[in-house]
């Protein structure tokens, strides 16, 4: 990772705006993207020839195997287009469709987070924990919004206005893999989203995991499939109830 690394923090505040393209609604990608992608699936690729990948930019073949590859080249690809130094490479490896290893890589802080099934998590190979519960007015909070802003949901927004009223404070950083990281170690208490693509949670989640949290879906169960998800502490009971009875009326329609 840290070869990707150096290669996308070198282009970083040199992509011209005629090397962006957009996917999607607000949604954009650059040559760097797809280059490191291709750099991060080659020597995947030698380290578990069994293994299948699925890619956020699909520079090389996708495939549904026992063994799988998630990977993000470039989580925040807006804030490093714009020039917004934060921005990460997260790889993932599941195994029968479990997590079994976690890497994320926070590019210009240079902070690699990682954990392996049943080991622990770590930043920079140093141990970390999520925060203990606290009162909702003590947390600080992360939540991001879908690009297609048609997708946010009034129940999204409740949520985001009673944390804004209620908790210390609220941040929107760009990085879903950092926001898990960040929440494994410990600088935010709670991280919530909606719309979210496997790509940018397979690793984070399970970093949160090992550093002691929970990972739910926002139907309230393990399965992040919908890309609906909340990460905190395992034992912050009141404000996972609340946020699971809150999302309920969501997922009924």
């Amino acid at each position: 990772m840290a070869e990707t690394a150096d290669f996308i923090r070198s282009h970083f505040g040199m992509v011209r705006q005629d090397q962006i393209e957009t996917k999607s609604v607000n949604s954009l990608v650059s040559f760097v993207d797809k280059e490191a992608e291709v750099m991060l699936s080659g020597r995947l690729a030698e380290l578990v020839p069994e293994a299948g990948f699925l890619t956020e930019e699909q520079m090389v073949s996708n495939s549904v195997k026992s063994m799988l590859w998630i990977i993000d080249p470039l989580d925040g690809t807006t804030n490093f287009i714009t020039g917004i130094p934060h921005f990460s490479i997260s790889i993932a490896l599941y195994d029968k469709n479990e997590a079994v290893l976690g890497a994320v890589y926070d590019v210009m802080q240079k902070n690699f987070y990682s954990a392996i099934k049943g080991h622990g998590a770590f930043c920079n190979r140093i141990p970390i924990r999520v925060n203990k519960p606290k009162p909702i007015a003590e947390m600080l909070i992360a939540t991001g919004f879908p690009y297609d802003k048609t997708r946010i949901t009034p129940e999204f927004d409740t949520a985001l206005h009673h944390f804004v009223h209620h908790s210390r404070c609220v941040r929107r950083l760009g990085s879903a893999a950092l926001d898990l990281c960040f929440t494994a170690q410990g600088t935010f208490d709670l991280y919530f989203e909606m719309h979210l693509n496997a790509w940018d949670i397979a690793a984070g989640t399970l970093i949160v995991e090992e550093a002691g949290g929970t990972a739910l879906s926002l139907e309230g169960t393990k399965d992040y499939s919908g890309g609906h998800l909340l990460a905190c502490s395992a034992d912050a009971n009141d404000t996972i109830a609340w946020l699971l009875q809150h999302f309920n009326n969501t997922f009924k329609h």
